[in-house]
């Protein structure tokens, strides 16, 4: 399954994202919105990139509603000229759309694969917490969908308490409470579950994926996933990739043992 669908009319805007998305991703141009709504049917990409305004016909606001809440665990990027139309921004927010590229801009490459992987990472911790921590206390699903998404930002327990309205210390009081593991635990989950999902593409190496996650080696990370997974990266890849480290992360990711 290809890593991306691309819904984009104009040939120069096509071209720019094609250029900046494949590689690392696998980009499929789609014809029109009835074909990507078929092609959801039968396979999940990572991310749909579509131009709403400019693809003919144009896409109705109801149908990109339809598509957010037939596929949650799907990343909505809009890539369009918004020139005019800013007010469409603030609908699109409403509409819980995971990145905005406005080509109006003439975004770089380099801004434009970052918009896409951060609507990926989006999704993923939508995915995470609609599956693998859906019986988590809420504080700890919302802990968790910030850990992911920041996990390329080497994130601190100050940034993830804040995110949650709350003090560090309340925060590590709160999940004591909960009987889960400290903040600096949960960030780290973050991070292994961001690379499990990056060290599944073709193009990622274990140093690529470290150096993407502030790790300062390749052999660092490896450490990490050994410990906390279980396995070195190339026996997580044979044993599953992500699925394995979810699977993992549910049993006893958050959950603090208890000594007897």
């Amino acid at each position: 399954m290809d890593d991306i669908f691309l819904l984009q009319s104009d040939q120069r805007a096509a071209a720019a994202l094609m250029g900046a998305l494949d590689p690392p991703h696998r980009v499929r141009s789609v014809g029109d919105f009835m074909e990507l709504e078929g092609l959801l049917l039968r396979g999940k990409p990572q991310a749909c990139v579509l131009d709403v305004f400019d693809s003919p016909p144009s896409i109705p606001l109801t149908s990109l509603r339809r598509l957010r809440r037939r596929h949650p665990t799907v990343a909505l990027v809009v890539a369009s000229d918004f020139g005019g139309r800013e007010m469409d921004l603030y609908h699109l927010g409403r509409l819980s759309v995971d990145g905005v590229i406005r080509m109006e801009d003439g975004p770089s490459s380099r801004d434009i694969l970052a918009v896409v992987d951060g609507a990926i990472a989006a999704s993923l911790a939508t995915m995470v917490v609609l599956g693998a921590a859906r019986d988590l206390p809420p504080l700890a699903q919302e802990a968790i969908r910030w850990a992911i998404e920041h996990a390329e930002t080497k994130p601190q327990v100050s940034g993830l308490a804040a995110a949650l309205a709350m003090s560090p210390r309340a925060l590590l009081r709160e999940m004591k409470v909960l009987n889960l593991v400290p903040p600096r635990v949960l960030l780290l989950w973050g991070r292994l579950i961001r690379a499990s999902h990056l060290l599944e593409r073709s193009s990622e190496t274990v140093e690529s994926v470290a150096f993407h996650l502030g790790y300062a080696t390749g052999g660092a990370l490896g450490k990490a996933l050994k410990r906390h997974v279980g396995c070195s990266p190339t026996h997580l890849l044979q044993r599953g990739g992500l699925a394995w480290t979810l699977d993992v992360f549910q049993r006893r990711g958050l959950r603090e043992e208890r000594k007897p």
